[in-house]
């Protein structure tokens, strides 16, 4: 998961009426400015992915020519927030784009034609990771337990980190329904937090390390007793793009991945691309928890997973839920 990125929003743009959307769709399936490699060279792909540490795998797979050897030419592309993300696959300035699982799931069950094509982040397994639940340095509050009754700041209802810190709750044996949730946009998490406004946050890197260096305290990783090892994070395309260049999809998953098992592997270039790939300050950036890329093809039932935790902690509608088959476009 992502710190600003902060676990981020799952809110889909659907501001496009139902002609609009026909009318990306026809410039998705007739755009040639995005294909196959061939004969005339590379493919040209346009990537997004936000400026967090998460968009590291981009930036080093580039480096290493893990995406040339493949046949393809990329252009990352900065995304402020990932909402953008599924209008601008739909009318093709975006060929893939990085977004949490949930953002996937609810803009396939609204019926917008996406796919989930590569692994981005996958969950942390240990008792920290690369995010968790801060409290004060005096709430006197030592365990899941000690949240109850109070109140914990998430970047959305009903968002990414709500469900996780939910789930770690109910793990744990505790009602999360007797804690008591606001949101709080990302920026303001760690200042809220340090206030006293609120009795805990859920942070991602760098929020963590920056909340730990003010003597906030990690309560725990909401990934480790609900997604550990499972993505978190994905690329998707839309289906338009990928019934029309089924090769480019399976080439930009087959570099991405190779990247991943580099990136895990070698920490200290991950954090040397992050100087340039993100904004997080130098001090913070030697000290973060990393995030952990997928090395393996997302499986469907990681999908499962996470259409189940959405249900049970999200609000989200079982009779809407699509399947994980859609999702992976298989």
């Amino acid at each position: 998961m992502a710190a600003n990125r902060n676990l981020p929003r799952r809110r889909v743009l659907l501001l496009a009426t139902t002609s609009a959307i026909t009318m990306t769709l026809a410039a998705c399936g007739a755009s040639g400015s995005a294909g196959s490699a061939g004969a005339s060279g590379p493919a040209t792909i346009a990537v997004g992915n936000g400026p967090f540490l998460s968009n590291a795998d981009l930036y080093l797979s580039n480096e290493k020519g893990y995406f040339g050897e493949n046949g393809l030419k990329t252009n990352i592309k900065v995304l402020t927030a990932g909402s953008n993300a599924v209008p601008q696959l739909l009318n093709n300035s975006l060929q893939f784009a990085a977004v949490d699982v949930a953002t996937a799931i609810t803009a396939v069950a609204q019926h917008l034609p996406v796919q989930v094509v590569a692994p981005n982040t996958v969950g942390s397994a240990g008792k920290t990771g690369y995010a968790g639940v801060m409290v004060g340095p005096n709430s006197g509050i030592a365990s899941p337990a000690g949240l109850v009754g109070k109140t914990v700041a998430v970047n959305q209802i009903n968002g990414t980190a709500m469900i996780l810190t939910k789930a770690t709750l109910a793990k744990a044996g505790v009602d999360p329904e007797k804690v008591k949730f606001t949101e709080v946009a990302p920026p303001q998490l760690v200042p809220t937090l340090a206030a006293g406004r609120v009795d805990a946050a859920v942070l991602g890197e760098p929020g963590v390390t920056a909340a730990a260096s003010m003597k906030m305290k990690y309560l725990f990783n909401l990934e480790e007793q609900t997604v550990p090892g499972a993505v978190t994070f994905v690329y998707i395309t839309s289906k338009a793009y990928a019934a029309k260049n089924p090769g480019v999809v399976k080439s930009f998953d087959a570099a991405l991945r190779k990247g991943h098992v580099y990136a895990n592997a070698h920490p200290d270039e991950v954090r040397t691309i992050a100087k340039t790939s993100t904004q997080v300050p130098a001090p913070l950036l030697a000290k973060v928890t990393l995030p952990t890329f997928g090395e393996k093809a997302v499986d469907p039932a990681e999908i499962d997973t996470w259409i189940t935790l959405l249900e049970q902690y999200g609000g989200f509608d079982k009779s809407k839920a699509p399947s994980a088959s859609a999702l992976l476009g298989r």
